[in-house]
């Protein structure tokens, strides 16, 4: 049994306008999801379009069909961008233009010219050409959330699917004039599939943003804002929930730093942190946490590395800062940087005894002319392990420093 078109047109569209008002008041709570706002308009718009065509199957009126398929059109072209900036965070204003204009004209071209038919089957591929180019849009953001995006890609691509049929099924008819609007089964699937999908794809888009305003928060919560990297309390969290051994932690020290604020200025200052924490990112192997612990002091947990291979590594990120110049008036300037490395063994790492040690370290290192790294090492091989590590270009002593007993 055929099923009554109209009131499953006015449940479409008074259930899209509820969505685009959920839509509208999500991005009330945060604007910065620009996104939302061009949900807000593409299914508002869908809403319009398909109350529109509606009003066209009663009254037959070319215009009005050509109106309601473009107003249509350009909602689904909306929804597109909105999926789009959602993934980038650019609105892609010409491809959605392109794609209203483009596709609204083929439709009201053959509409006003008596040939409604042929509108109608140009219109349900293009439905169908938008709706695919969004749902393969959203795959290539998959690894973002990718059960919840794949889900939505997927509601998409059945969408646009169950336009196919309604146009098939007047190329085989071969009408390019109807006397009346299409009423046959593909209508009928294609009005319940979209009505169902609505409901699918309004939730799961609200969910996907809800997620990452979640992790946004997350990432402010637990993220130095000055230099990016993790703050101390992120850091400790990082730790305890995976304190397994071996692990090296460096903990560094910009020498003098006062100094440079009270001599370039605290915009300067703010510079050379940023430098420094954009020189541990680079430095930082895989699986190694950098984070700022506060002022000028920053750590670097390594995980699975031993002392020596800390040890060098702290020593050529003390280098690369010394190598690198900021700018300042009326000449540019240096800085230098002191480390404490420290190592643990256990598989059980006590966190606060290795930040204990390091600290003694950089301590050391601080005490004996600054711009060096320091290890807290009892062992006489250290420095013949690390004078093989260094393949003899540069010596133990003048590379780390031994904490005395």
């Amino acid at each position: 049994m055929l099923l009554d078109h109209n009131s499953l047109f006015a449940a479409f569209s008074l259930s899209a306008l509820g969505l685009a008002a959920v839509f509208f008041v999500s991005w009330l709570v945060s604007r910065s999801e620009r996104f939302l706002i061009a949900w807000t308009i593409g299914v508002s718009l869908m809403a319009l379009g398909v109350s529109g065509y509606g009003w066209y199957t009663r009254t037959l009126s070319p215009a009005i069909g050509a109106l309601g398929y473009g107003v249509l059109l350009t909602g689904l072209a909306f929804v597109y961008g909105a999926g789009r900036e959602f993934r980038s965070g650019e609105l892609p204003w010409r491809v959605m233009t392109a794609m209203a204009v483009i596709c609204s004209g083929a439709v009201a071209a053959p509409m006003l010219t008596g040939q409604n038919g042929l509108s109608i089957i140009i219109f349900n591929l293009a439905a169908a050409t938008i709706l695919f180019v969004t749902a393969w849009d959203y795959w290539q953001g998959r690894s973002e959330a990718r059960i919840a995006i794949t889900s939505l890609s997927a509601l998409y691509l059945l969408t646009g699917l169950s336009f196919v049929p309604c146009a098939v099924l007047l190329l085989l008819e071969g009408h390019w004039t109807l006397a009346a609007a299409p009423v046959n089964w593909a209508e009928d699937l294609n009005i319940v599939v979209c009505l169902t999908t609505l409901a699918g794809i309004g939730s799961l888009s609200l969910a996907l943003n809800q997620s990452r305003l979640a992790r946004g928060h997350k990432r402010d919560a637990e993220t130095d804002p000055l230099t990016g990297l993790l703050n101390r309390r992120a850091l400790l969290r990082r730790i305890a929930e995976d304190a397994s051994g071996p692990a090296a932690l460096v903990v560094f020290d910009i020498d003098r730093f006062k100094a440079v604020n009270d001599r370039h200025g605290h915009l300067a200052g703010d510079e050379v942190l940023r430098g420094f924490g954009e020189i541990l990112l680079a430095s930082a192997p895989a699986d190694g946490l950098c984070a700022r612990l506060g002022g000028e002091e920053f750590a670097m947990l390594l995980p699975r590395l031993s002392l020596v291979s800390a040890a060098i590594l702290a020593d050529d990120i003390r280098l690369r800062l010394a190598r690198r110049s900021f700018a300042a008036v009326p000449a540019p300037f240096s800085c230098s940087v002191s480390a404490g490395v420290a190592q643990a063994d256990e598989p059980a790492v006590d966190f606060g005894l290795l930040l204990r040690q390091a600290d003694e370290a950089l301590y050391a290192a601080k005490d004996n002319g600054r711009d060096q790294v320091a290890v807290s090492s009892d062992d006489a091989l250290f420095k013949a392990q690390m004078h093989a590590s260094a393949g003899g270009q540069r010596g133990p002593v003048d590379l780390v420093r031994l904490k005395a007993g």
